[in-house]
């Protein structure tokens, strides 16, 4: 048995510190502000993608395990992640209209605006990263929103979901289970480490950017799905001091490594060590759990900042003032989040009870 995941916790708390993580490592990067040289390495936006990853492991595996069907599972994970995603990408696309270079007309006819439209849409968003005239004098890059590669990785994982517990049901004993899950885990390694090797050996530095594509972070995601499986005992291990001692431990090697006062520790080794400290952080900090009873606004925080960013940029804020520009990047893109997801949570439960209106009618 696996556990039941208690509904207070502090995920919802941890998304959101981790997308102002990202939120913050953009800033630090695309700005390329000296300002912000001394403490970069305080935020690291790979470990937050991979926390992303490896919650989504844990509380997807929970849904798919308690939705009835296929096609039920699927319609909650699509109505998840295209609302908002839609929003971001459409909405990009016609305000920044007013940021182009270009007339208006000259801009919604050149066909780089179409097919931003177009693979944007279907979330291969790097077949076209930009919007004609727009960004172009950025010092970073001209792209319009860089952090949605992420949703194409995390619909891979939706995919595999179903295959993966389908597997896991047909393995009795949590033993195996456990084991199954760790060699998917050795294999997403193996794979980076391929991708990287043949790209030296064949020449094809293509190859490399492969290495990070969505077989390479299934690790984090199905260190989730363990978690999920075995919540029950984990759980248990939480009220020990030993567990506060692992906690503490890894949080300060993974804090030191990405400083540099210790060296750094491989990703196949680093990927457990957040694990424990998001777990431990998750479901031990009982008197956090009344801040993760907040609308849960990480996602849209996560597809709304860099356009955000971006615009600042481009008007010269971040060279005025960085760090001013930081925090107001930080407060309009909550703001804007916060609202957006207060939003699309009262479409969607008023649609729930129109469904339900409608089923109840003789």
């Amino acid at each position: 048995m696996s556990g039941t995941i208690p509904r207070r916790n502090n995920l919802t708390l941890i998304r959101l510190i981790l997308a102002l993580i990202v939120l913050a490592k953009h800033c630090m990067d695309s700005s390329v502000s000296p300002a912000f040289l001394g403490v970069k390495g305080f935020f690291d936006s790979q470990d937050a993608v991979c926390l992303f990853f490896f919650i989504s492991g844990l509380l997807v595996t929970a849904s798919y395990e308690r939705s009835p069907s296929l096609r039920e599972y699927a319609l909650k994970r699509i109505v998840r992640i295209f609302p908002l995603y839609l929003v971001a990408v459409i909405g990009a696309a016609l305000i920044l209209s007013l940021a182009s270079t270009l007339p208006a007309v000259r801009y919604f006819t050149d066909p780089s605006f179409w097919k931003y439209l177009f693979w944007n849409i279907l979330t291969l968003n790097f077949m076209q990263r930009t919007l004609p005239g727009v960004f172009e004098g950025n010092p970073f890059n001209a792209s319009v929103n860089d952090p949605l590669w992420t949703v194409k990785t995390e619909l891979f994982f939706y995919a595999c979901l179903p295959l993966l517990c389908f597997v896991t049901g047909k393995i009795r004993s949590r033993g195996g289970k456990v084991l199954f899950l760790a060699a998917i885990y050795a294999a997403s390694f193996v794979y980076r480490f391929l991708c990287r090797k043949l790209s030296v050996v064949l020449g094809m530095p293509f190859l490399s950017v492969l290495a990070m594509e969505a077989p390479g972070y299934i690790g984090a995601f199905v260190l989730g799905m363990i978690c999920f499986f075995n919540f029950d005992v984990l759980e248990r291990l939480l009220s020990s001091p030993v567990s506060f001692v692992c906690f503490a431990c890894s949080f300060a090697l993974v804090v030191l490594s990405n400083l540099g006062l210790l060296p750094s520790v491989p990703d196949y080794g680093k990927y457990l060590l957040l694990s424990v400290i998001c777990f431990y952080a998750a479901f031990s900090f009982r008197f956090l759990n009344g801040l993760s009873q907040m609308p849960d606004c990480s996602y849209a925080l996560y597809l709304f900042h860099y356009p955000l960013l971006q615009a600042m940029i481009s008007r010269g804020m971040f060279e005025a003032a960085p760090w001013l520009s930081l925090c107001l990047c930080a407060a309009a893109a909550f703001a804007l989040a916060f609202a957006a997801t207060v939003l699309e949570g009262r479409l969607r439960r008023r649609h729930l009870r129109k469904q339900a209106n409608i089923v109840t009618l003789p």
